[in-house]
């Protein structure tokens, strides 16, 4: 299914954008161009687009400034960008993606490459507005681009990464209504803490089976992981037996079809914030949770990890 969006085009190439304007419109696209920097956020906050496609050599501001705009305004930080750029030298298109560019197209292009390029960012949003169907939580797209708006506007947060572990085990023994009920109850919990206890600016995303994501405010990534680990371990022996609570462990095939012995499910909590070190993108905050979670090892009972580096070593 093709994605019909909403796109802003910012080029000062008039006979470039009235060209790209015409195969975009005759693509179904709703299209609106600008050919200077100057008004080109003003058009975006009227027009609120789904794509943007940017030059970065601007009159009036440069793209690099629009894509900073973008990501900082609550009501288009979600909108995905396209850099245009004649350079084509990897420091400028580094540079674009650091200021909040998705992808980038470099001058002079072809126009089926242009409509690729517009086709993967229309699956993208789609991606960013997916619901898992049990969860009904959003995706890894959803809390990127949550982070990045939270990084682009200064404000202090912490990422929770969460990984129920020894959820597929039980997934294996209980089947697909095991799978559901072990969701819902992570679920539920992960929605109620920030509510109950008055963490208002909260993000929660499942990145698929038993992991998901959790952005707060720095100040609150202590008190809500110590209220996490409490809620799960105290109703997480609901998901047993008693017979399996009081010893500890479930039976369940492994890759090898033999009935193991497999611990009952526990949490791996590991948290990077941006207390000691400045990150500029969601993507570098994912990459020293993959570290941390490496750490966060539970042994019977759930456990907490927190990256306290002040330095990238």
């Amino acid at each position: 299914m093709v994605f019909m969006s909403r796109i802003i085009l910012i080029d000062e190439d008039v006979d470039l954008t009235e060209t790209v304007k015409a195969k975009l419109t005759a693509e179904g696209h709703q299209t609106f161009v600008i050919n200077t920097g100057e008004g080109a956020f003003e058009l975006a906050k009227r027009v609120k687009p789904h794509i943007a496609i940017v030059d970065i050599m601007l009159p009036g501001m440069t793209g690099y400034q629009m894509c900073r705009k973008l990501r900082k305004d609550p009501e288009l930080y979600k909108t995905v960008i396209l850099i245009l750029t004649a350079l084509g030298e990897e420091p400028e298109i580094l540079h674009g993606l650091e200021q909040g560019a998705d992808d980038h197209l470099i001058k002079p292009f072809k126009l089926d490459d242009l409509m690729e390029k517009v086709g993967a960012m229309g699956a993208l949003l789609s991606s960013i507005e997916a619901r898992n169907p049990i969860t009904k939580l959003p995706g890894t797209d959803a809390i990127k681009r949550e982070i990045d708006l939270r990084l682009a506007r200064g404000i202090s947060i912490a990422v929770i990464y969460i990984n129920m572990v020894g959820f597929k085990p039980y997934c294996t023994a209980r089947g697909a209504e095991g799978q559901k009920r072990a969701l819902e109850f992570m679920t539920q919990i992960l929605i109620g803490l920030p509510r109950s206890m008055g963490i208002y600016e909260s993000f929660i995303a499942h990145m698929g089976s038993g992991h998901f994501v959790a952005v707060v405010n720095l100040e609150d990534y202590e008190r809500f992981c110590h209220a996490l680990l409490q809620s799960f371990e105290r109703g997480v022996h609901e998901l047993y037996t008693s017979q399996e609570v009081a010893q500890g462990y479930i039976m369940a095939l492994d890759n090898r079809g033999r009935d193991v012995k497999w611990p009952l499910m526990a949490l791996s909590v590991g948290v990077a914030h941006t207390r000691y070190r400045k990150f500029k993108s969601a993507n570098r905050m994912f990459e020293v949770l993959g570290q941390v979670r490496q750490m966060a090892q539970p042994d019977a009972h759930s456990v907490v990890f927190v990256d306290r580096r002040r330095t990238e070593r």
